[in-house]
């Protein structure tokens, strides 16, 4: 199916698809079709899920990619081709540069497979970062399911940081709720004359984080404070220093 063109295939057969190849009765929340030319040449067909199954927490779990050379199935879980803190993204890559009898190994160290991981990556973080502004209520779903693992890509990709910071989500003060719907860009836009950091506290808990007397004492002087409580919050922000040049600064610093 992936050979035809994207006109010739409707949005039933692409889900279809995706049903065969992931063994999930839900519909993804979106995916993207693409024939790239140039340095490589490759198709690469991506899914996002609308669920997490219930290993995707093992980070070394199966990935969902398939690779296909020249149109023949190679192998499944080609976790090579993405990173991990992707590893919900589901669909395959057609390459047309490697040779149908490549081993594992020098797939795996090979500078085409880094081009096209490279190349996924970010085209996988462009469907997130569209769908954040398109639509709200979809890309929340979406957060729900794989906000914490995506939050890993903050920690291995110092490349993408950046676009990974645009799709965080935090609890926050302002919203006065434990839901993580507040973006980094959100925040900034309502942030204090003279303000120069984004305060933060990470905690055990929602109620412990949202009770701190460090916080009370920025509430009370109108300035917004970010509520990080799941367990890899902490170590997240140990690499997340800064976005769009302002810093993060800990409430309890």
């Amino acid at each position: 199916m992936w050979t035809r063109r994207n006109s010739d295939i409707t949005d039933e057969e692409y889900k279809e698809f995706y049903q065969q190849i992931s063994s999930n009765s839900s519909d993804p929340i979106l995916w993207s079709h693409n024939y790239v030319e140039g340095k490589n040449e490759y198709i690469s067909l991506l899914y996002i899920p609308s669920c997490a199954t219930s290993d995707l927490w093992d980070r070394d779990c199966k990935h969902g990619l398939r690779l296909y050379i020249q149109h023949e199935f190679i192998m499944d879980n080609a976790a090579f081709l993405m990173p991990n803190y992707l590893r919900f993204v589901c669909g395959l890559i057609d390459s047309a540069d490697f040779p149908l009898n490549i081993s594992r190994e020098i797939l795996q160290d090979s500078r085409i497979s880094e081009n096209v991981r490279n190349a996924c990556s970010k085209r996988v973080l462009k469907m997130l970062s569209l769908l954040a502004s398109d639509d709200k209520e979809k890309y929340q779903q979406l957060w729900e399911a794989f906000g914490q693992i995506l939050k890993e890509g903050i920690a291995e990709d110092r490349i993408n940081q950046e676009r990974i910071a645009q799709l965080l989500r935090f609890a926050s003060t302002y919203t006065d709720s434990n839901i993580q719907n507040v973006s980094l860009e959100e925040y900034i836009s309502r942030m204090a004359d003279g303000q120069k950091n984004i305060y933060f506290i990470t905690a055990d808990s929602y109620d412990a984080a949202k009770s701190c007397q460090n916080v009370e004492k920025f509430r009370n002087e109108g300035i917004e404070v970010l509520l990080l409580f799941n367990p890899i919050d902490e170590w997240m922000m140990s690499y997340l220093t800064e976005f769009t040049e302002r810093g993060f600064q800990s409430v309890n610093d």
